[in-house]
């Protein structure tokens, strides 16, 4: 059992090639500042920012593949680990190991159809619903603005504040959201 221990404390197998691991670090290298990766979250969000943050700095592939592990906590951590000694040459390979593992988190497009289904609960006040709103609407790409506007009303409760949507017949996303702003005003003054 402890010779299994020291194995794992003194494993120093690289899945890097010897001219990854050979290459120099230069001088000026600075790791940037990024959130661990554990497995949980979007694999390609977290690839793309490394990349972003690394090409600011101009560093080679090299550089990049003996970076990216630093960047990985838990479950991640113990992939890399057991990836195959001397198997990655470059930073495309190591970029397509990780993602192919990992695809399970990637977050997916929802589409605009989802907004449909979000109601304003019986007793629930205009600010928590539009945060909600708009928490699932920023979750959904290229949503266009009047589906967003159709939605949003749709799930509006009858009241004084949908009528005068409906009255004034709001164009965009935004308009709606500036008349919301002036109702939630107007209310919190009434109560106070």
């Amino acid at each position: 059992m402890s010779s299994d221990l020291d194995d794992l404390v003194n494993q120093t197998d690289s899945p890097f090639t010897t001219s990854v691991n050979s290459f120099p670090l230069p001088s000026k290298f600075r790791m940037p500042q990024i959130d661990s990766y554990d497995g949980v979250k979007d694999p390609l969000d977290h690839l793309e920012t490394f990349k972003t943050l690394m090409h600011l700095q101009g560093v080679a592939d090299a550089i990049m593949c003996r970076a990216f592990p630093t960047t990985l906590k838990g479950a991640a951590r113990i992939w890399f680990s057991r990836l195959t000694p001397g198997s990655i040459r470059t930073f495309k390979e190591l970029s397509a190991q990780f993602t192919t593992h990992f695809i399970r988190g990637h977050r997916y497009k929802k589409s605009t159809a989802c907004l449909m289904s979000i109601k304003q609960r019986k007793d629930e006040m205009l600010r928590s619903y539009i945060s909600r709103f708009n928490k699932e609407a920023l979750s959904i790409d290229e949503a266009d603005d009047k589906i967003l506007v159709a939605a949003f009303t749709n799930g509006l409760r009858k009241g004084n504040f949908l009528f005068s949507l409906y009255r004034n017949d709001s164009k965009t996303m935004l308009e709606v959201l500036y008349k919301a702003t002036k109702y939630m005003n107007a209310e919190d003054a009434l109560l106070a």
